[in-house]
């Protein structure tokens, strides 16, 4: 019988135990306390200085290509020593005959302009546009464009590329963005170097 009442009496023990706690807290709690969740910072995207593309303010003459463009402060000019007398276009850094104006921080993995010229021989200016445009390197999806008053056509979406004729020349431009490129170096960019173009075909050496 006393072990029957000691063990009443624990249990009783224990529910009291149970019951101020749920009421009072634990030991070193107020009245009523419960965890406080963490305060979560938010992240409000902001526009990062680098993403804006500098504006076209310097200007670059080819005196083997025949042109002049306007390109981003900053950038760096690695010109043209020799013609480009290939039938196509394969964009290759190594090459001399192409002029390269380029972000210098990132350079191949970033953004550069690629551009050269050269004559179209027996071809007529459609021909030669779309002959360009046909290769790897060119755009299956394009449309007109006018640079400098002479016509040719330009890449949709993501194809950077334009291609025109002037005189019996023709002329490649080419828009590269790489994995470090900011996505304000789209195609609206692209038209707006375009729009700063002034052809010279009497001007280019071959």
């Amino acid at each position: 019988m006393n072990k029957l009442l000691a063990g009443l009496g624990a249990a009783a023990a224990v529910v009291a135990v149970f019951v101020g706690v749920q009421l009072f807290g634990a030991p070193g709690g107020g009245l009523g306390s419960q965890p406080t969740p963490a305060a979560t910072a938010t992240h409000v995207p902001t526009s990062s200085p680098e993403s804006i593309p500098p504006p076209l303010t310097p200007s670059f003459t080819s005196s083997v290509h025949g042109y002049s463009v306007s390109y981003p402060e900053g950038w760096t000019v690695r010109a043209a020593t020799e013609p480009w007398t290939q039938s196509t276009f394969p964009l290759d850094l190594e090459r001399f005959d192409i002029d390269i104006l380029y972000e210098p921080s990132s350079y191949a993995g970033g953004v550069f302009l690629a551009i050269a010229s050269q004559p179209i021989g027996d071809s007529t200016p459609e021909d030669w546009v779309a002959s360009q445009m046909s290769i790897e390197e060119g755009c299956s999806a394009h449309t007109a464009v006018t640079v400098d008053g002479f016509a040719g056509q330009i890449g949709r979406y993501d194809c950077n590329v334009a291609v025109v004729t002037a005189a019996g020349r023709g002329y490649w431009f080419q828009l590269y963005t790489g994995s470090e490129a900011p996505l304000a170096y789209d195609n609206a960019w692209f038209e707006e170097v375009l729009a700063t173009v002034e052809l010279y075909p009497e001007d280019a050496v071959d």
